[in-house]
């Protein structure tokens, strides 16, 4: 299997329910942490590009202003192509601190894995918790009255890109978001495990 076939870019559309991004000249759309704060849509990637980080690939959202481009956790039940994976990877942070939950996977005969999801807020980019990885930097941050700068306060902002590991070679049919809304995620990219798709549960 080529490495880039492993890859399975997710469609969030339908699950996204936050405008966490707004363009320079529209800063009063959107607000990502409750407060009217968004991310510059200039300094992230283009609307349904695909991104990559470390060699995983992301479908990145739309990022054009009154438009949802990110899930804030809500318990979103996901249905997945059925098949054998082996991991979750997400573009995401969380809107302050340090955010815990379970993420759960669920098998097609009915059982599920819990695997941990930690996010560290999107101006930790200096001090990543989880062992995240900076998957965009962004210059600061967007108020309605102005651009932030950040770069003499010590902090970063931008996105993350995190991993949750799926440890069972049973085929998978859908994943299960937690309730915890302090949490939000952009893209989603599963790998396929290297077994055939066509294995049967055992």
């Amino acid at each position: 299997m080529d490495n880039r076939d492993a890859y399975l870019t997710l469609d969030l559309t339908p699950y996204f329910n936050n405008d966490g991004i707004s363009s320079d000249a529209g800063r009063n759309d959107g607000d990502f942490n409750g407060v009217g704060e968004t991310y510059p849509e200039e300094d992230l990637p283009a609307s349904s590009s695909l991104l990559e980080c470390n060699g995983v690939v992301f479908r990145f959202p739309d990022k054009r202003d009154g438009t949802d481009n990110n899930i804030a956790l809500e318990g979103q039940h996901i249905p997945i192509p059925k098949d054998v994976y082996d991991g979750l990877f997400l573009l995401g942070a969380s809107v302050s601190g340090y955010l815990e939950d379970v993420i759960r996977f669920m098998t097609a005969g009915g059982d599920q894995e819990e695997a941990f999801l930690g996010l560290s807020a999107w101006y930790k980019g200096h001090s990543l918790k989880y062992g995240e990885q900076v998957a965009v930097r962004c210059s600061g941050y967007h108020c309605p009255a102005h651009h932030v700068y950040t770069d003499r306060l010590g902090v970063s902002y931008g996105v993350w890109m995190q991993r949750a590991p799926i440890r069972t070679a049973r085929p998978l049919i859908a994943i299960e978001l937690p309730e915890n809304p302090g949490m939000h995620i952009f893209a989603m990219t599963l790998h396929r495990a290297e077994v055939k798709a066509s294995q049967e549960e055992r």
